[in-house]
């Protein structure tokens, strides 16, 4: 063995002589190079945003330093360097941060020499050892021969003085000949692996009570994240350049995060936007000024000029949040701009990619400023990844070769997109990109150095499940200074109150009173079928707009069919989530254009939860079954949303419909509870006797709010990112569903877009990934990527590709 391994590379290029970049020399430079480079370009930025002392920025850079040092040295292992060296069926007794640890905490000659790093080398070991999410009370030798560590081969001995000389340390140890790992004494060796572990894992726990401090918590986090971070940093940039001579950690460090925006750059986004939704014809669009007569209201003008770092938008449909949005980063931008930061960036976080795609379009593609849609984006400058093994981004329990190549491809990709942003000044997303690093999500902890480089919007808290908002609230709670809005249209109090409660400083700007006050909705409450087919006539006959919601996907299709069938010269489509992601998309489309204002025609679409969110339009008439209180405010925002308090519109009608009784679970997704809730609020509001307002809803809304408190210690111990301290495994960013993305198998069966696997590209699975009701019959389905593919004889799947007529998939019944 000549040269030690960090990384495997192209033999038949290469041969015997492998590039810099696999090197584990030159690997293990390049990544304390990153995390010291990390650290000088926004390692300040970071721990100011934590609400962490500045003073104690040297502290958080030797330890992001001894972190990136001690990540890799126990790649030194004969395992591991077979593993790199092409033998596939090497399965390691012990992951390669594992045995970092091992040797840096068990052996006396390691422990005497870090001797001067006492006060910091604890933080760096756990940031070591958890530096690929694999390591917790779980972990645990595997059942394999013993392995040697090469700590007497001269490149591991050069390692040492490296990390001596970065460190200031003094003369490294030096070792006369190899250590020999075992799982247990059965087997002659220096060190029982089992044993080992137990021993460290016991040690740590004995350990957190060190860590109880919140501020050692989050700079534990950050020294994580950040070496993560400089891994894949260091394994991208080595890959492009291949030899050291050629490329520079700290120059690209440098460079990608001191790309933002100016001020002028959010003022050219809001004027295009004002100016391609102006009336003033022949006037020459002037980027740099609103259009004539365009009016910034006061509720805009008082988001934007919040000084709080945590500032809650709560105002209806129509009254301009988004706007209001880029005004207040605007005013960010120009702050910090004064205060010597110039790399402001902007992260948009929605909860759907229906409404990220969206708001992507009306706002960001058009800009003329570099912006990245996350969700869908796949193509950046940096295609180049050198990767150590299929095996290393494997799980544990995956021992088929195929599986681990796919996971491996599956983590090469999040590693390139997440680079990508750290050079993206705007970036519209949905909230996963950015609340998905509470639970060590791959993506998020790659574009930690980004993330916290800007401010951040989050648009339509209201639509966060339970593990979200517990997410947004421990992340609000350990990022107090950082730039944060929130937005909504309704709000529960029992969410806002525990807002309030880990940020007294929040500003809550309400909106505009002329907006909130305007009458728009008529209710019926609770309508029979012939009040429903009747009301439906009469919009059509007026070239109305209708919108009919559905809880559940198969009433959604029978509403639809029957429309269809009785309605068959009016445009009529079907919205819900069980469509294949292009169809999805074109159907969006469709229905957006159907929609559109100066369509003078009749309109149909029945959808389900999905038009609460995902689809910006104006209904004339809105029918809908009884759902939770805030689901039925978001689907009442779709009726009569043109209208405002200078060109006021009629009330328009919603007819309110009991659920189809004969089955069982009827109030599936919901919670009998919550829907008997929403029964007694529209009997108060029907009673009203007259046209109801935005403001009508949320008032009776807050009569029937319990307020109870929100229970933030069970959010914080699943923001596995700050409680995990030494562990680090993945956790969940979105509770559980009830559906499973899959793949057809008609679809697999034809596509011609595949790796040099031989697995379809990652485009292509997103293409044509569809959602369908789970059940435990999807878990013995074979997988392509990470998703299962649906047998032809089990799942059906309804589309016309030339018409783009059809309901989706659907489980068989035979």
């Amino acid at each position: 063995m000549k040269r030690l391994l960090a990384k495997s590379y192209d033999r038949e290029k290469h041969g015997y002589s492998p590039p810099d970049y696999a090197l584990l020399t030159q690997h293990s430079r390049d990544v304390a190079n990153a995390c010291d480079a990390l650290a000088i370009a926004v390692g300040r930025i970071a721990l100011h945003n934590a609400g962490l002392d500045l003073a104690e920025f040297e502290r958080f850079r030797l330890t992001l330093r001894a972190n990136g040092w001690i990540q890799d040295l126990g790649k030194a292992s004969s395992h591991f360097q077979q593993m790199v060296s092409g033998d596939q069926q090497i399965r390691q007794l012990v992951r390669h941060e594992t045995i970092s640890g091992m040797l840096m905490l068990l052996d006396e000659r390691f422990r005497k020499w870090l001797s001067p790093l006492s006060e910091t080398i604890l933080a760096s070991v756990w940031g070591a050892m958890g530096h690929h999410r694999k390591f917790d009370e779980s972990t645990s030798p595997e059942q394999t021969t013993a392995l040697t560590v090469h700590v007497a081969h001269e490149d591991f001995s050069q390692i040492l003085a490296d990390m001596g000389a970065s460190l200031e340390l003094s003369a490294p140890p030096q070792f006369e000949r190899d250590l020999v790992l075992a799982r247990d004494g059965r087997e002659t060796c220096d060190l029982q692996a089992r044993e080992a572990i137990r021993d460290l894992q016991d040690d740590f726990i004995d350990r957190e009570a060190e860590f109880a401090d919140e501020g050692e918590r989050r700079m534990l986090a950050l020294v994580k994240a950040f070496g993560i971070a400089a891994d894949v940093a260091a394994s991208a940039v080595a890959a492009k350049g291949r030899w050291a001579r050629d490329y520079s950690l700290t120059d690209y460090v440098a460079e990608s995060l001191s790309i933002g925006l100016k001020p002028t750059d959010l003022s050219r986004l809001i004027n295009k936007w004002a100016w391609d939704r102006s009336d003033c014809k022949g006037a020459s669009c002037d980027g740099n000024l609103l259009p004539p007569k365009f009016v910034v209201r006061d509720f805009q003008k008082e988001v934007a000029e919040s000084i709080s770092f945590l500032t809650l938008a709560q105002a209806g449909c129509g009254s301009g949040k988004s706007l209001a949005a880029y005004m207040w980063a605007r005013e960010w931008c120009q702050k910090l701009e004064q205060d010597g930061r110039g790399n402001f960036r902007l992260y948009f976080c929605l909860p759907t990619t229906g409404t990220t795609t969206e708001h992507f379009k009306d706002y960001a593609l058009e800009s003329g400023i570099d912006a990245s849609l996350t969700h869908s984006r796949s193509g950046v400058d940096l295609k180049a990844m050198a990767e150590t093994a299929p095996q290393e981004e494997a799980s544990e329990d995956d021992a088929d070769m195929a599986q681990a190549a796919r996971a491996a491809l599956n983590a090469e990709r999040d590693k390139i997109e997440s680079l990508a942003l750290w050079s993206t000044p705007l970036v519209v997303s949905t909230a996963d990109t950015v609340l998905g690093l509470m639970s060590n999500s791959r993506r998020a902890i790659y574009s930690l150095p980004a993330i916290m480089s800007g401010a951040i919007v989050f648009d339509e808290i209201h639509a966060f499940d339970d593990q979200m908002f517990g997410h947004l609230l421990v992340f609000l709670k350990n990022f107090p200074r950082l730039p944060v809005l929130l937005m909504t249209a309704s709000l529960p109090e029992e969410r806002r109150h525990a807002i309030a409660g880990v940020r007294p400083d929040l500003n809550v700007v309400c909106g505009p009173q002329g907006f909130e006050t305007l009458e728009r909705y008529l209710f019926d409450n609770i309508a029979t079928d012939e009040q429903v087919w009747r009301a439906i006539e009469d919009c059509i006959a007026q070239n109305g707009k209708v919108l009919w919601v559905r809880n559940r996907v198969e009433w959604a299709n029978k509403a639809y069919t029957d429309c269809r069938a009785r309605f068959a010269n009016v445009p009529a489509d079907v919205y819900h989530s069980r469509f294949r992601y292009k169809d999805r998309s074109v159907r969006h489309r469709r229905v957006i254009d159907n929609f559109k204002p100066d369509k003078k025609r009749a309109a149909i679409l029945v959808a389900t939860q999905v038009a609460e969110m995902s689809l910006d339009l104006s209904t004339d008439l809105l029918i809908t079954d009884i759902a939770p209180i805030p689901s039925l405010i978001q689907r009442l925002g779709r009726l009569n949303r043109r209208s405002t308090p200078d060109a006021p519109q009629p009330a328009k009608l919603a007819l309110i419909r009991a659920l189809p009784q004969g089955e069982s679970n009827i109030e599936l997704p919901y919670e009998k509870a919550d829907l008997d809730k929403a029964k007694d609020w529209l009997d108060k509001l029907v009673k009203c006797g007259r046209a109801l307002s935005q403001r009508d809803l949320s008032e009776a809304f807050v009569e029937f709010s319990e307020a109870k408190e929100y229970d933030i210690t069970t959010a914080e111990e699943r923001a596995v990112f700050f409680s995990g301290l030494w562990r680090t495994r993945p956790g969940m960013t979105r509770a559980e569903g009830y559906t499973v993305s899959v793949i057809l198998e008609k679809d697999l069966e034809s596509c011609n877009e595949r790796d040099a696997r031989g697995q379809p590209k990652r485009d292509w699975l997103r293409e044509h990934e569809v959602s369908i009701l789970f059940k435990e019959a999807v878990m013995k389905w074979e997988r392509t990527g990470t998703m299962r593919v649906a047998p032809s004889a089990m799942v059906a799947y309804d589309y016309d590709e030339q018409t783009h007529e059809g309901t989706g998939a659907r489980w068989r019944t035979n």
